[in-house]
């Protein structure tokens, strides 16, 4: 999954530049080669199909079939642990919750609460499949107990999310101590991309950008997490689904970058000609309200 190719790794200190190769976030619609794309998802969508077609004895018939093989299903309906020495996901919502030193020290959980279509370093975890995520997606107990996740793990970050409609966030009352503790962790910088990931996954594309945000404020803005900044601006951003969202989220990212290295994570002159556009339209805003009668 995911918008942009994988961004190279570069060193603060080397003079580089942005690269269209890496990032389609500014690409026009009518820039990219579209019937290729289609043919492969047509292709990965006959292939994970959960409807099986066979005739037998000369009659046509449709047969349903589920698959034997859900782990991540199964462990979201809380029919099995998470593996390796794991526990339930029910015990693990309500009995975890504000245990962060286990939190923090466990590394198996992770790739259960959010897996993703890719495999991870916990090799008893299983990737997700386009058919867990069909299924998870229509299952309310899978989709509330997923919501609890990202609440559960927001909450180990120092973070409350404030609107369950939007995804707007705001600091939970203990931030500085869990701040503390992210900033500390940088193992936490590759489960947080992983959450946004898979917020993409399970139907919360909404959610992704307003988290981004609220770390870009946090790292670039206010100047808080200086070790979670370099996740940000190379991956946490380009997780985002939506890429006018995408392109804000860089916009916001660009003037607010305080640094003598250059802003690689975007074009110079498409930032330029966005944030002009941008200050045009909030320029004309006040002149569409009705003038009061000062009589």
């Amino acid at each position: 999954m995911g918008q942009t190719k994988s961004k190279k790794s570069v060193s603060p200190g080397l003079h580089v530049q942005w690269e269209s190769d890496y990032d389609s976030t500014w690409e026009e619609e009518d820039e990219r080669p579209r019937k290729k794309k289609k043919n492969q998802e047509v292709r990965a969508k006959e292939q994970s199909s959960l409807v099986n077609c066979f005739a037998v004895d000369n009659h046509e018939e449709i047969h349903y079939s589920i698959p034997r093989h859900t782990p991540n299903l199964d462990f979201y309906q809380n029919k099995k642990p998470f593996k390796p020495n794991g526990v339930y996901i029910e015990e693990l919502l309500s009995d975890w919750k504000f245990d962060y030193e286990k939190l923090e020290r466990n590394h198996s959980y992770i790739q259960w609460l959010f897996p993703l279509r890719e495999p991870g370093r916990n090799s008893s975890a299983t990737p997700l499949t386009m058919d867990e995520i069909q299924m998870m997606r229509k299952d309310r107990e899978v989709v509330r107990r997923f919501l609890n996740a990202y609440k559960l793990m927001l909450g180990f970050y120092g973070i409350e999310l404030q609107d369950s409609d939007t995804g707007k966030l705001q600091k939970a009352k203990n931030w500085k101590e869990r701040f503390h503790n992210l900033n500390n962790h940088s193992h936490n910088n590759l489960r947080i991309t992983r959450i946004l990931k898979c917020l993409g996954e399970m139907g919360y594309d909404h959610f992704q950008a307003p988290l981004v945000r609220f770390f870009l404020e946090w790292t670039l803005r206010d100047n808080y997490l200086p070790n979670v900044k370099r996740s940000v601006l190379d991956y946490f951003m380009f997780t985002v689904k939506n890429k006018q969202e995408r392109r804000e989220l860089v916009q916001f990212a660009n003037e607010n970058y305080k640094s003598h290295e250059p802003f690689i994570w975007g074009p110079e002159k498409k930032l330029s000609i966005y944030s002009s556009e941008k200050r045009t339209k909030n320029e004309e805003r006040p002149t569409s309200r009705k003038k009061t009668d000062r009589r």
